[in-house]
């Protein structure tokens, strides 16, 4: 496999490509083999691949399709943490906001909050204000711009229709943004630049031992085609995030987490006007509730509350709806928003570790390692800013358990603090001109491609949704290059279509699941069934807010 950094994007996963690519995995073998595709397993694989190692990592699902692209899509210091004194986690957190809107401002950029200070509240705007001061320093002054106090007329021209009655003043700080999703891909993709198998859609099904029961391999099977391969390993790591413990019972290992669900619920920007995100406290538990401004539409968000289902099904509940809303309603009393106004939803589980916390939020968000001896170890915890810290952390643990066992590959140090995910994405985005990089910023240096492709197809060019700035061209070199295999990952994690278009994706759908059909080779029947499969996505992420208001599908027609 080739290790050039420099080298072509990755071709179209057909079944043949796949099947080539799961074979050189078993003939050539892999030093580490990673479970889990989330943020933490993309960094570790990515880490891995840079400081020299052979390494593969697979997911059951897409890329990021559980938990890492389901947060609050924020990259922050955790200025919560400063009340119970955590000042490690915040300054990590803060470190880490810092290097990445630094390496990567085509993923991660500054965002504006303000947090509204009212009588008889449980902080006062002194107090308040003095603890921003602490979260600069701890930061070392490196936020986008350090904070500022402001008095109530300032605060409601700042943000709009927010509850004016008993409003003190607010404090105005920075933290960032992130497009979950598209980080944890980038890590992916820089990964398989630098040497690494990448493989969706692939389940782990058990470790293979040989005679003295130390790993020898990795059982995966390809859920696209059906095949089952044996992957030569040395250590097996597990960062499966909200199924580590279903892993755990497959390995053998105790239970460790307590899972709590986080929920969000979107809305039309004109029914919730924010421009800043606005920090507000939940009138029923005094827990931190975000209103974030989201392209043409604004999230409120999160919920925190333990969770016993599976991690498969989860999804928002009408409580979940009711709690949010409430909150809303309180501190932006002129919006009255219903569950009638929630455009789309996305809820969560994070993969917390068990202890002695009396309540869900109050549960430590610090990340553990554990190892077997027989060749297996797994990460639980952490958050999605500190990630890159996390999977460092986490491979220099493995290489002390190679070392133990003689069986350290020689590598270099870790890079990924200094290293961009996508070193030519603003050259690309320069090259491209401000339409398609408005478009495709996400996308980075395929920019350069979406415009190869658009030259192609002109009849590409025709936007996937009137309100929304993607082309059917992105959806072809999404397909073609980022690893989507489905309608979902595409109108879901490649690009937000389901959170932020009123009819969640559904009149576009068609055209994108023939599109895709002809680009990985797909017939009209896999077309079709994709649509249904996503109709069933929306469905079960919309039931909690009443019955599905779709707007009416076209047929399914071929794209050239």
């Amino acid at each position: 496999m080739s290790t050039q950094a420099d080298s072509h994007p990755s071709p179209v996963r057909t079944g043949a490509a796949r099947a080539a690519l799961l074979t050189e995995a078993r003939e050539t073998g892999v030093d580490v083999f990673i479970v889990g595709g989330g943020i933490t397993g993309a960094g570790t694989a990515r880490d891995a691949a840079l400081r020299g190692l052979r390494v593969m990592v697979i997911d059951a699902g897409d890329w990021a399709q559980g938990t890492s692209s389901r947060s609050s899509k924020l990259i922050h210091g955790g200025l919560r943490y400063l009340e119970n004194m955590q000042f490690g986690l915040v300054m990590e957190g803060t470190r880490e906001r810092y290097r990445q809107a630094k390496l990567n401002a085509h993923l991660v950029e500054p965002l504006a909050f303000v947090m509204p200070i009212y009588k008889g509240g449980r902080h006062s705007l002194f107090k308040i204000n003095l603890g921003l001061w602490l979260y600069d320093i701890l930061s070392l002054f490196r936020a986008h711009k350090l904070h500022k106090r402001l008095n109530a007329k300032n605060t409601i021209a700042r943000t709009g229709p927010l509850r004016a009655d008993g409003l003190v003043g607010s404090v105005h700080y920075f933290d960032c943004r992130g497009d979950d999703a598209r980080l944890t891909l980038a890590n992916i993709l820089d990964a398989e630049r630098h040497g690494a198998f990448t493989s969706n859609y692939t389940r782990f099904e058990e470790p293979v031992l040989d005679a003295n029961g130390a790993v020898s391999h990795a059982r995966v099977r390809d859920t696209l085609s059906g095949e089952r391969y044996d992957i030569p390993c040395l250590q097996i790591a597990v960062a499966a995030g909200p199924w580590t413990d279903t892993l755990a019972a497959k390995l053998g290992h105790p239970a460790r987490l307590r899972p709590t669900r986080g929920v969000h619920l979107v809305f039309d920007r004109a029914r919730l006007p924010v421009d800043v995100a606005v920090a507000m406290t939940s009138v029923d538990d005094g827990r931190v509730v975000f209103a974030i401004p989201f392209g043409n539409t604004a999230y409120l968000g999160t919920t925190d509350t333990d969770y016993d289902g599976t991690a498969d099904e989860v999804a928002a509940t009408p409580d979940d709806v009711t709690y949010l809303l409430k909150t809303a309603n309180h501190f932006f009393p002129g919006c009255h928003l219903a569950p009638g106004d929630v455009r789309s939803t996305w809820a969560a589980l994070r993969p917390l570790v068990k202890s002695e916390a009396e309540t869900a939020y109050k549960t430590s968000r610090e990340h553990e390692i554990w190892h077997d001896p027989k060749g297996i170890s797994t990460i639980a915890g952490g958050k999605l800013t500190t990630y890159r810290a996390m999977a460092e952390e986490f491979l220099d643990e493995i290489l002390g358990e190679l070392k133990k066992r003689d069986q350290r590959p020689s590598v270099s140090k870790c890079n990924t603090h200094r290293q961009p995910l996508d070193p030519t994405a603003a050259a690309a985005l320069t090259a491209v001109g401000d339409t398609i990089a408005l478009a495709a910023r996400g996308q980075g240096s395929l920019a350069l491609l979406v415009r190869i492709r658009l030259a192609d197809h002109p009849n590409e060019a025709e936007l996937i949704h009137p309100d929304l700035p993607w082309t059917y061209a992105q959806v072809a070199v999404a397909t073609l290059h980022e690893q989507a295999q489905t309608v979902e990952d595409i109108l879901v994690r490649r690009f937000q279509v389901f959170f932020r278009a009123a009819d969640q994706g559904l009149a576009c759908a068609p055209r994108v699941a023939a599109l895709m059909a002809t680009c990985l080779g797909h017939d009209d029947a896999w077309a079709e069934a994709q649509v249904t499969l996503f109709q069933a996505y929306i469905d079960r992420h919309m039931r909690c807010v009443g019955p599905l208001q779709g707007t009416a599908l076209a047929p399914t027609a071929k794209i050239g």
